[in-house]
C-alpha cells in the first residue's frame, strides 16, 4: 500500500497536535495531573505513528501484505485511546480504556516486529 507512510505520518502529526495544545493546556492552568497522559499521547501517538510510516517508507516491500493494515489500524486505535484511556484512569473515572489501549497498542507493536522480521532482507544498516 503505497499510501501507508503518509496516513502513518499524517496521523502522527495530528497526534503532536492534540499534544502539544494538551501541553500548553497544562501550562497554562498549571494543572498538570495529566501529564502521563499527555506523555503517552505524545510517545504512542506521535513517535511510534512517526517510527512506523518511516519505515514503511524505507521498505515499501512491507506495506503489501494484509498485515500491514492490521498494523495500521492497531496502532491507529490504540495511539487514539491511550492518552484518554490514561486521563480516565488518573481521574478515578476507570481503567478499562487504559487497558484496551494498551492492548491494542502492543498488539500493534507485536506486529510491526513481526514485520520487521519478514522484511530483514529490505532495510539493511
Amino acid at each position: 500500500m503505497k499510501a501507508l507512510p503518509f496516513w502513518f505520518v499524517a496521523l502522527a502529526s495530528l497526534f503532536a497536535l492534540v499534544g502539544m495544545a494538551w501541553g500548553i493546556q497544562m501550562s497554562m492552568t498549571q494543572n498538570f495531573d495529566l501529564a502521563p497522559a499527555h506523555a503517552h499521547n505524545n510517545l504512542i501517538g506521535f513517535v511510534s505513528m512517526t517510527i512506523y510510516g518511516f519505515y514503511y517508507k524505507l521498505v515499501p516491500a512491507a506495506a503489501v501484505t494484509r498485515l500491514d493494515l492490521v498494523h495500521f489500524w492497531l496502532s491507529a486505535l490504540g495511539a487514539a485511546t491511550f492518552g484518554v484511556g490514561i486521563a480516565m484512569a488518573i481521574s478515578g473515572q476507570g481503567e478499562v480504556l487504559a487497558i484496551i489501549a494498551s492492548l491494542l497498542t502492543i498488539l500493534g507493536a507485536l506486529v510491526f516486529a513481526v514485520t520487521v522480521f519478514r522484511n530483514r532482507a529490505g532495510l539493511t544498516v
